[in-house]
């Protein structure tokens, strides 16, 4: 099973325009600004106007880590894509600033803190610990209205474009697809593996394997380790199979 994951829609987080604003984007959609078979060939282009962002904000753990409003978990993945896209605009545009605005920086993966401190230190991202309570439009401007919590006063952003990264969702077809299996769920409707130490991949029905963000936010790196893990296993079923045969 390789059920992916959905991102956490715009229009459910009020506080940040809910979807209305025109150049508040999610992070995949900021991928695809930077990608050279996108829309822009590659040019960071606000949506508005199409003219190129000198300030853009960033922020992390939009729909995360929030139990009261939106979702409790922590989606994994964002402080290291936010990292790599605050960085790729800073060598798209040189003369322009990027903010990120983070509750903490979860970069457990190798070589990952330091690669979160190449973005602060070496391409200047401003890292502002804290959070963001609310997004307006203003004279052709998106106000970033948030805390600094370090520096412990208020801060007011006149952006240019907000990329926002979303909680990662376990799509809804994902629990149609487990009551159809008897597959056991968590409470936020990720696939539960047999054991999550000791067997990942496996589930409590035999020949049914767990590939990727079907059982949880998962990076790249992780993604693949796990779906070769799956498709290990089910080769050695298979394989198990043709020698009964024989």
């Amino acid at each position: 099973l390789a059920t992916g994951y959905d991102l956490y829609d715009l229009t459910n987080m009020p506080e940040y325009g809910g979807g209305q604003l025109e150049d508040v984007i999610d992070g995949l959609a900021f991928e695809r600004l930077l990608s050279a078979s996108g829309p822009t060939g590659g040019k960071i282009l606000r949506p508005s106007d199409g003219k190129e962002p000198r300030e853009v904000v960033f922020i992390q753990c939009a729909g995360s880590r929030d139990p009261e409003k939106h979702q409790p978990y922590c989606s994994k993945i964002c402080c290291m894509y936010t990292a790599k896209q605050a960085i790729l605009y800073r060598h798209r545009v040189h003369d322009g600033q990027a903010y990120v605005f983070y509750i903490d920086i979860r970069a457990a993966g190798k070589r990952y803190d330091e690669f979160t401190q190449r973005a602060m230190e070496d391409e200047h991202v401003m890292y502002l610990r804290g959070k963001v309570s609310r997004l307006f439009r203003q004279d052709g401007k998106v106000m970033v209205w948030g805390a600094d919590t370090l520096g412990g006063q208020q801060v007011q952003i006149a952006a240019d474009l907000v990329v926002v990264a979303p909680a990662m969702l376990p799509r809804l077809k994902t629990r149609q697809i487990a009551e159809m299996l008897g597959l056991p769920s968590d409470k936020n409707g990720w696939l539960l593996p047999d054991d999550s130490n000791t067997h990942p991949v496996e589930t409590v029905r035999p020949g049914i394997f767990l590939a990727g963000a079907d059982s949880g936010p998962k990076d790249i790196p992780e993604t693949v380790g796990h779906a070769s893990g799956a498709a290990a296993q089910a080769l050695k079923l298979l394989s198990r199979w043709q020698q009964e045969e024989k």
